[in-house]
């Protein structure tokens, strides 16, 4: 009889599996180990502690199964990804480990777009930069700990480090470094345009090697402690989905597992590289050689049923755990008492930010329909819905880029719920399977050693052998899919709706919770999206060299609609082509003193705004105006730095800039359409819509408040009610 070691490294402890070599689970033992969070977000864990525990559980598992250590055919681990492990040229740790969950590199990853550049990073890398993955880490290092980074020789992840100490080879596996955001993952080989425009030196990384690959053998050390003969092959193992992937069965085409823990993850296999250009989901090398996974990561998917019960069910959870029952077969019971839907009661479950397929850290929960007749069951009706809706909103993304499972394996908490099995093949319109084992990552890592120690040909004949379907399944109703796909459709337009109000409320947070925050919201922030974009690669500091040559007054504002001085061919002929479709343009100035809004425009274009100084822009959405009328109450205001480029939409109403302190000046660049300033039709007839007598000689709307020169003059008939607002 040959035997496997399946080594399953986690965050909050290190579990060893021994398996039989008909996959059956022998032995287990977990060891457990502390994490360090020395600031606010960060999160780290001493190497040592890894391998201590992995060197402790493989004795515990051979000493309480009693087998002959010879009958060992293999090892391999699978590991929790991301992590920073960094070594001086004798091999030893200079620092604690930064984890896949530490959030202090988000400085780090705006240089790592700025330098290789968003789209050409999802490019090679297949995703974004993630404050999760390990370069930001390494840079963070750089930046801030530059004596112990001038003494790292090599970089490696946590497993491949426990590899390192078991066998003393230096080696990084494929599925775990196609989360460094260092890999060209097409290639698979490290990207040496990433790697040089990071500056990171190549000999930092180790060789890579294919999972199943023999990444080693167990040295004379590792034997004397363990009790494992020497020469024990090691295989290279896996990142934790990669080897949950094999574990539950995964490893073709139209194969996917979808796992309910604390956090969400659907895992889909393809023989291809698919990339998400927006990089919503994860494109990852995968576990079998020559294929790739695409994985999505919600983070409160699980987290959201813990929140409801330890909140709405306090007293049934202590008395269940008096009883020896379960709180969340209690939950799933009353949940089943309501229709699909909750009754018009929809929740999103972004308790933590979100990270697939939304990445933004400042989502959070919302219970939208909320009424008088909604009683507890329907919240959690409402929260198993969501959880899985937002499964569904990562299986699309999935689709789009040609990756269609056609069965779905579901793990974790979720998985063993016949209720929540039934409502994921409803709602994700497939046929939902399980399986025997519980042991998904520490069995994929057998599996993966079974291949290195020749027990099996292939990646996919060890999985065929050792990888037992469970019986429990679940069919789509086709009465509660046709259901689910209108409830959807309402979902998943809900977080662009309220993504500007979800950053707004981190401001407010801040603000109340006595935090630096500042006056006016950015034109780089997420709630100026609605209204425009900064458009980059514009010589700004020629065009502010310009616009202090030109006239300022002192008390007043000027507004010159073509000024020669700024026409430069370079600038024209460059947004000409990039901005507006080779329109002929013009570029004028603004420029004075003003701190009030008196009016705002809408032209039949977008415009471009150019900063020669600090700047502040009034803008409302053009939904804002009703049958000519305005209320100032929805006017936002924003802040442009000097040197920055802004282009307001054709549906942004927008007005003239203004200065960000008192006593200073603004100066701006005006781009339009060429051919703006033209006459009214004397002929316009507006006797059944008033918005028409908004059109003025300038060509744009403009609505006038009361009180301004605008509306004293009737330059418009466009009214702005409410408070003529003043900064």
């Amino acid at each position: 009889m040959k035997y496997l070691l399946g080594v399953d490294l986690g965050t909050s402890g290190t579990k060893t599996v021994l398996f039989d070599e008909q996959g059956k689970s022998i032995a287990a033992k977990t060891i457990e180990y502390p994490l360090y969070q020395p600031k606010n977000g960060w999160a780290e864990q001493d190497p040592m502690d890894w391998y201590h525990a992995a060197i402790d559980s493989i004795k515990a598992v051979l000493t309480q199964s009693q087998i002959d250590p010879h009958e060992v055919a293999g090892l391999a681990i699978a590991g929790q990804m991301h992590g920073l492990v960094m070594l001086d040229k004798e091999g030893k740790v200079l620092r604690k480990s930064i984890l896949w969950c530490d959030a202090r590199t988000s400085k780090q990853c705006d240089e790592i777009t700025q330098l290789v550049g968003k789209n050409r990073l999802i490019e090679i890398n297949a995703n974004p930069a993630l404050s999760g993955f390990t370069a930001p880490k390494i840079l963070w290092v750089r930046e801030n700990e530059p004596e112990l980074y001038a003494q790292c020789a090599t970089v490696l992840l946590p497993k491949d480090f426990v590899r390192y100490m078991l066998t003393g080879v230096k080696a990084m596996e494929i599925s775990d470094a196609s989360g460094t955001n260092l890999l060209d993952i097409k290639q698979r080989t490290w990207s040496d345009e990433i790697l040089q425009k990071l500056s990171i030196e190549r000999s930092l990384l180790p060789d890579l090697i294919e999972s199943c690959a023999v990444a080693g053998t167990i040295n004379a050390e590792t034997a004397a402690l363990t009790g494992l003969v020497e020469g024990t092959i090691v295989a290279g193992g896996a990142g934790d989905n990669a080897a949950a992937a094999l574990g539950t069965g995964v490893c073709r085409d139209g194969q996917a597992f979808v796992t309910l823990g604390t956090s969400g993850v659907v895992f889909a296999h393809t023989s291809k590289v698919s990339i998400d250009p927006l990089g919503r989901v994860h494109t990852f090398c995968a576990a079998v050689p020559g294929t790739w996974t695409a994985m999505s990561c919600t983070l409160a998917a699980g987290l959201s049923l813990r929140w409801a019960r330890d909140e709405l069910y306090q007293a049934e959870h202590a008395q269940c755990q008096a009883n020896g029952g379960d709180a969340y077969d209690l939950m799933t019971a009353e949940a089943a008492t309501v229709p699909s839907g909750s009754d018009g009661l929809i929740y999103l479950p972004y308790l933590m930010g979100e990270r697939s397929p939304v990445l933004d850290a400042e989502a959070r929960g919302v219970f939208f329909g909320l009424s008088a007749r909604h009683k507890k069951a329907h919240l959690t009706r409402a929260v198993l819905e969501g959880i899985t809706l937002s499964q569904r909103h990562n299986l699309e993304v999935l689709h789009e880029m040609g990756i269609v499972p056609q069965t779905l394996t579901a793990c974790g908490g979720g998985g063993r719920s016949p209720f929540w099995r039934q409502m994921l093949a409803d709602i994700l319109k497939c046929q939902v399977t399980t399986i025997a084992s519980k042991e998904g990552p520490a069995l994929g890592a057998a599996i993966l050693a079974a291949v290195a120690a020749k027990l099996y040909d292939s990646v996919e004949a060890a999985v065929d052998a050792l990888v037992k379907p469970g019986a429990d399944q679940a069919t789509p109703v086709p009465a509660e899919e046709q259901r689910y796909d209108a409830i959807y459709q309402l979902y998943q337009s809900l977080y662009p709706t309220m993504r500007p109000a979800f950053h707004k409320l981190a401001a407010l947070r801040g603000k109340l919770e006595g935090e630096a925050v500042a006056k006016y919201p950015s034109v780089f922030s997420v709630e100026f999206e609605r209204f425009g974009k900064v458009i980059p690669c514009v010589d700004t500091d020629k065009v502010g060299a310009l616009l202090a040559q030109l006239p300022c007054p002192q008390d007043a504002v000027t507004y010159v609609a073509s000024e020669p001085v700024l026409e430069t061919p370079e600038l024209m002929a460059d947004l000409q082509k990039r901005v507006f479709g080779g329109l002929p343009i013009q570029i004028g100035y603004c420029s004075g003193h003003n701190r009030t809004l008196n009016a705002i425009e809408y032209h039949r274009n977008c415009e471009i705004n150019i900063t020669g100084t600090d700047a502040l822009f009034m803008l409302a959405p053009i939904t804002a105006i009703k049958d000519g009328i305005m209320d100032t109450s929805q006017v936002e205001t924003f802040f442009a730095p000097k040197g920055t480029a802004v282009q307001f939409y054709e549906t942004c109403l927008h007005y003239a800039p203004c200065h960000s302190d008192d006593g200073h000046e603004f100066r701006v660049a005006v781009v339009l359409p060429k051919g703006t300033n033209t006459e009214k039709p004397a002929d316009l007839d507006c006797k059944c819509d008033p918005e028409p007598h908004m059109l003025t000689a300038n060509n744009k709307w403009l609505l006038a408040h009361k009180d301004s020169p605008e509306g004293k003059n009737h330059i418009s008939s466009g009214i702005l009610v409410g408070a003529n607002l003043t900064l």
